[in-house]
């Protein structure tokens, strides 16, 4: 950072002033006068040398500082923290000042001494290299300036992502704005142009497009699926036929997946049960409340003898998407996700039936229907945990039964995003975290600033350190005392996630954020995302890309499901078997043996995947010999 000009004082930029100078800085007025009165001379008034007080600057990292010395009281103190190359500056902290990681220039200093540590450590590694072997890592295009060359922005995911998706430019809406569906004969005028710009540009740039959204109740035309252009079932899944095979031609071959619907559900489904309930209950517009003009033009012609139900436009919106857009992943996509034991459980059955009903239909397609459930993780660091209990989950040395919600090692296995994983992967599905941010207040309006983004600030900012409730929010009364340690309570829920997203990483596709800064945050003042307003790493940051330094892990954490399952399909072979060549068997023996040692000690995820790819095409490899004629 960069400092303001202001008045010269003693002490040199970098040093730390010691306690002898503090003394004869403050005490040589004093000696002055007794010199003269033992003399026999009055000491002048006007003589007297001011109280100081010392600055002592206190560093750990590699940069620089200045601001150390002697002050008097009110004067302006000016700091400046440069970190050196690959270094970035963590803030200061005094006790004095009631600061902890405060990113400030001046200060007016006090009746006292002041002492200020600052901290440098490490750039973090771009995530896009962090988890290259794990999974991909996205974030939003909010509008043109996203990529504004030279930009903060444009460099930031530059650095970071590798797959972007559009914040708006491609919802319903804005494809297909509600005046430009003719009112008397419904015919449609898209609107490419915004949403072409940024396909274009993320693809120049060397990343993938992720589409979101085609088949919502939010955002969408009313007259698509509503009054007298879309108001009944025909209308409705005529014109999301069109519009689907429309856009899905028009972005052919340029997006890697998509979210065909987004939040069907209604929120607020604690329990499930999949054997007694059926998930269509819980629909948008349903028997148990919400609105989806979805449903509802679905339910307005419905013929109910023939089976027909207003749930039917999901699996409509699937299937379309998969017959005009074959080369796209499909994903559903929601919020709350993470309520495994209830609305999570009523998803999952939902995309069960609907591949059911697919694979009955089309016998022809291998593939599932709803191949990704997307968990949108808008969560809290209170009521969110990363971990399931000791006896689900696959971190049991990161687990603690007895923490608080909100302390490290939090765990649930009623609502948790291990356990809400495990429901998705059991089902046979991956995993998209698709909006990753990390609320810090506890409730979705419990902001003590409310949701004027004119009142955002860092949550290191010494002008609000106190600023930790409102009348109604009052939950870190008593666990807190200081704004900025929500900082590190954050980032300590953003390690465990990650943690988690490594440990199940071969069944998730993609891990998006939903923001570049704080500010910029549809959620900007619940200061939810890994940089402040000016870029600056947050301490979330540092704990996503290495959470295991972070957590004080010892070796990578890795995802060896796959793996395991592969060697205890080899093993299950019989080896001895007589129609299998030599070279065959031979291979597989080496494989196995390969993938046994990465068992047990361990290595970096590429090894991993390297060890399971090498030995599932050895065992492919033997069966295919039982498969070939002999020669004749």
């Amino acid at each position: 950072m960069t400092g303001l000009a202001g008045p010269g004082r003693e002490g040199a930029p970098g040093t730390v002033a010691g306690e002898g100078r503090r003394r004869v800085a403050r005490w040589t007025g004093a000696a002055t006068a007794v010199v003269l009165a033992t003399v026999g001379l009055a000491a002048p008034a006007q003589a007297a040398v001011e109280e100081t007080y010392e600055v002592d600057v206190r560093v750990s990292g590699r940069g620089t500082v200045t601001g150390e010395g002697s002050y008097e009281a009110g004067d302006t103190v000016v700091l400046t923290a440069t970190p050196a190359a690959q270094q970035v500056w963590g803030g200061w902290t005094s006790e004095e000042l009631g600061w902890i990681g405060a990113r400030v220039d001046s200060f007016t200093m006090p009746e006292g001494d002041v002492v200020l540590d600052t901290t440098f450590r490490r750039q973090m590694a771009p995530l896009k290299d962090v988890y290259r072997d794990y999974f991909d890592v996205g974030n939003i295009h909010s509008d043109p300036a996203t990529y504004a060359p030279g930009s903060a922005s444009s460099a930031n995911i530059e650095r970071h992502y590798t797959v972007m998706t559009a914040e708006n430019s491609m919802k319903p809406d804005q494809l297909l704005p509600n005046d430009n569906i003719d009112p008397v004969t419904g015919e449609f005028t898209f609107r490419f142009g915004p949403a072409d710009a940024f396909v274009d540009e993320t693809l120049a740039r060397g990343m993938d497009v992720h589409g979101h959204v085609l088949v919502w109740h939010g955002q969408s035309p009313p007259r698509i699926n509503s009054g007298p252009t879309g108001g009944t079932r025909a209308q409705a899944r005529a014109n999301m036929e069109r519009y689907i095979q429309e856009v899905l031609t028009h972005f052919q071959g340029r997006v890697v997946s998509w979210d065909v619907v987004n939040e069907a559900f209604v929120d607020g489904l604690d329990e499930f049960d999949p054997a007694t309930q059926d998930w269509r209950d819980f629909l948008r517009g349903g028997p148990n409340g919400g609105a989806s003009n979805w449903y509802s033009a679905y339910a307005n012609g419905a013929d109910t003898a023939a089976g027909e139900h207003p749930a039917d436009f999901l699996y409509d919106a699937f299937v379309l998407a998969r017959t005009y857009g074959p080369e796209a992943r499909l994903v559903y996509n929601d919020f709350n996700v993470f309520q495994s034991e209830g609305k999570g459980e009523a998803i999952v059955a939902m995309a069960t039936d609907l591949n059911a009903r697919y694979a009955a239909e089309h016998p022809e397609d291998p593939r599932l229907l709803v191949e990704t459930i997307g968990l949108q993780s808008h969560n809290y660091i209170n009521q969110t945990p990363a971990f399931a209990c000791t006896d689900r989950t696959r971190l049991p040395g990161l687990v603690d039964e007895a923490a608080a919600e909100w302390q490290p090692g939090t765990c649930s296995d009623h609502a948790s995003v291990e356990r809400s994983l495990q429901l998705i992967i059991d089902a046979g599905m991956t995993a998209d975290v698709s909006e990753l941010d990390l609320q810090v207040w506890e409730a979705w309006n419990g902001q003590p600033e409310g949701d004027d983004r004119a009142q955002y600030r860092d949550l290191t900012d010494p002008s609000v350190k106190d600023r930790i409730s409102r009348e109604g929010f009052t939950y870190w009364v008593g666990n807190i005392t200081n704004r900025a340690e929500l900082e590190r309570i954050q980032a300590q829920r953003f390690a465990e996630y990650f943690a988690v997203y490594k440990k199940y990483s071969t069944d998730i596709d993609r891990v998006t954020f939903w923001g570049l800064t704080d500010q910029r945050s549809w959620r900007s003042t619940h200061n939810p995302l890994l940089f402040n307003s000016d870029f600056s790493e947050k301490l979330g940051a540092a704990a996503s890309a290495d959470p295991e330094a972070w957590l004080g892990l010892d070796r990578p954490v890795t995802d060896t499901s796959k793996l395991a399952a592969t060697v205890a399909a080899a093993e299950a072979l019989d080896l001895r078997d007589p129609a299998w060549s030599r070279e065959g068997v031979a291979a597989v023996r080496r494989a196995l043996a390969l993938a046994r040692l990465v068992l047990t000690h361990g290595g970096h995820q590429g090894r991993v995947l390297a060890a399971t790819t090498a030995l599932a095409d050895a065992i492919a490899a033997l069966e295919r010999e039982k498969e070939t004629p002999p020669r004749s």
